[in-house]
């Protein structure tokens, strides 16, 4: 019963993050790291679209929209000193998850190549000791879906 209990604990946590659920540190410098990538992605006239987009197959940290160019943003967030570039850390598996997440908000939101263009950025954000932001990186272009596209 303990067992059922912890689980769905664990998927209401997850569905609906901050009610009642204790954040991990990694769970938190994340969020904040998104929170850093929203602003930054609005000071530079992005509309943010939705943010944590979820799939089975994959998640989307954020859907930003600008010039005609739907991007595709994943956030990585980490406190200095970096023990590695967090660009290191976007593994392939990791890009096909994200690209299978986007195919998804594509059909979901009944959207072609020919109605807009489509870009996988990430966004890298060094934060210090104390969680302050020190240092944001947007690399758009970062990565690429597969030859066969959507």
């Amino acid at each position: 019963m303990d067992s059922l209990l912890n689980r769905l604990r664990a998927r209401i946590a997850r569905l609906f993050p901050g009610r009642g659920a204790r954040l991990s540190p990694t769970t938190r410098l994340g969020r904040l790291g998104e929170d850093e990538a929203v602003r930054h992605l609005k000071a530079e006239g992005y509309e943010i679209l939705v943010r944590n987009y979820r799939i089975k197959q994959g998640e989307i940290d954020i859907v930003a929209f600008r010039d005609g160019v739907l991007a595709f943003v994943e956030v990585r967030a980490q406190t200095a000193p970096a023990m590695v570039d967090p660009l290191e850390t976007i593994t392939r598996r990791k890009q096909r998850r994200v690209i299978k997440a986007a195919q998804a908000y594509v059909t979901e939101n009944e959207l072609g190549r020919r109605d807009v263009a489509m870009r996988f950025d990430v966004i890298t954000v060094l934060f210090d000791r104390q969680g302050r932001r020190q240092e944001i990186n947007h690399l758009e272009g970062a990565f690429h879906e597969s030859p066969r596209g959507f």
